[in-house]
C-alpha cells in the first residue's frame, strides 16, 4: 500500500510539473479550438425560416439529396456540406408580351400568374431546373400558352365574354406542359410525385390586352352605335307602351261617357239643379235670385249680402 501511495503521489507530481511546463500551450490549443469551432459552427447548424424547405447537397453523397427536403427550423449538417432554401409559399409573376390575333391584328399584353412549388418537388427542381426555375421555365411556359392560345381568337372575343374563356384555357394548357416538362420524366422521384405536379399553377390573369390605337377607336364607335341602337329600340317600346296606355285610357273615358249618357234623363237633371238650389238656399249670407228662362229653368242664387265679399275680403 505505501508503494502505490508513494507511485500516485509522484505522479501527480509529474502531471503537475508536466502542466507547469506545458500551461501556455494548453491554453494556445485551447482557445486554437474554440476559435474553430465558432468558426464552423455556422456550417454545422442552418436554420430554416418559415414557409421553406431547404435541399441538402453532400460533397462525398452523391450530390443533391432528392428526397425528404428539410422542414423549417434547425437543421445539422457536415461543414463541407451545403444547404439551398426554397420557397414553397405563393409566388407572383408577370410578363408582357406582343404578338398577333387569329385576325392578323397585333397584341400587347400584359399578365400575371401565381404559382407554389410542391415542397415534396424541391430536390428534383434543384437537380434538374435550379432555384430561377419561375423565370426559367414558368414564365416561358405561360406566355408561351397565351401566345398559343391568342393566336386561336379573335380581336373582338378578347374584348367579350369569351376572354374567360381564354383565360381558363390558358390555365389548363399551361399546367399540363409544366408536369408534362420533359427534363423531369427521368427521375423516378418525379415520377412518384401526385399527378406528377411539382408546381401548382394558381391562376394566370390577363391585366390587359392593347390593340392598335385606330382599332381600339373602331371598337370605342361600334360599342356607341351599338349603344343608341339599344337606346332607340328601348325608347320605341317604351312609345308603344305609351300608346297602348293612352289607347286604353280613351276606350275607358269613351265607355263611362256611354254608360253616364244613357242615365242622364231632363227629369233627373230637374232634381239635381233643384237639389243644389235647396242647398243654397239654407245659407244664412244674403242672396239674389234669378229665375230661369222657360218651363223648365231653375232659379240660380247669387250671394250679395255679405260684407266682407263686397269689400274684397275672403270669408272665414
Amino acid at each position: 500500500m505505501r508503494l502505490i501511495k508513494n507511485y500516485l503521489v509522484n505522479f501527480i507530481k509529474h502531471l503537475q510539473r508536466q502542466y507547469l511546463a506545458w500551461r501556455s500551450d494548453l491554453w494556445f490549443v485551447g482557445l486554437s479550438f474554440v476559435l474553430a469551432f465558432a468558426f464552423i459552427l455556422p456550417n454545422l447548424v442552418k436554420t430554416i425560416p418559415s414557409g421553406n424547405v431547404g435541399v441538402e447537397w453532400r460533397r462525398f453523397q452523391n450530390g443533391t439529396q432528392i428526397g425528404n427536403p428539410l422542414s423549417e427550423g434547425i437543421a445539422f449538417i457536415m461543414p463541407w456540406n451545403q444547404i439551398f432554401l426554397y420557397d414553397t409559399r405563393a409566388q407572383i409573376g408577370e410578363a408582357s408580351i406582343h404578338t398577333l390575333s387569329a385576325d392578323g391584328l397585333s397584341v400587347d399584353v400584359e399578365m400575371t400568374w401565381t404559382y407554389n412549388l410542391v415542397p415534396e418537388a424541391a430536390g428534383i427542381v434543384h437537380k434538374t431546373i435550379g432555384p430561377d426555375y419561375g423565370e426559367k421555365i414558368i414564365g416561358r411556359v405561360v406566355t408561351a400558352m397565351v401566345r398559343n392560345q391568342i393566336a386561336a381568337y379573335r380581336s373582338e372575343d378578347l374584348h367579350s365574354s369569351e376572354r374567360i374563356n381564354f383565360e381558363k384555357s390558358v390555365d389548363l394548357k399551361s399546367a399540363e406542359a409544366l408536369s408534362e416538362l420533359a427534363a423531369l420524366q427521368h427521375i423516378p422521384e418525379f415520377l412518384n410525385l401526385p399527378n406528377k405536379n411539382w408546381v401548382i399553377l394558381e391562376k394566370v390573369l390577363i391585366k390587359e390586352v392593347r390593340f392598335p390605337q385606330a382599332v381600339q377607336d373602331a371598337y370605342v364607335r361600334k360599342n356607341t352605335a351599338r349603344a343608341l341602337v339599344e337606346e332607340y329600340n328601348y325608347r320605341n317600346v317604351s312609345e308603344q307602351k305609351e300608346v297602348e296606355r293612352k289607347r286604353t285610357e280613351a276606350l275607358g273615358i269613351r265607355g263611362f261617357q256611354e254608360i253616364v249618357n244613357n242615365g242622364l234623363s231632363d227629369s233627373y237633371l230637374k232634381w239635381r239643379g233643384i237639389e243644389a238650389t235647396l242647398a243654397l238656399s239654407q245659407s244664412n249670407n244674403a242672396k239674389v235670385v234669378v229665375i230661369g228662362a222657360g218651363n223648365s229653368g231653375l232659379p240660380l242664387i247669387l250671394n250679395t249680402g255679405n260684407e266682407e265679399i263686397k269689400n274684397g275680403k275672403p270669408q272665414k
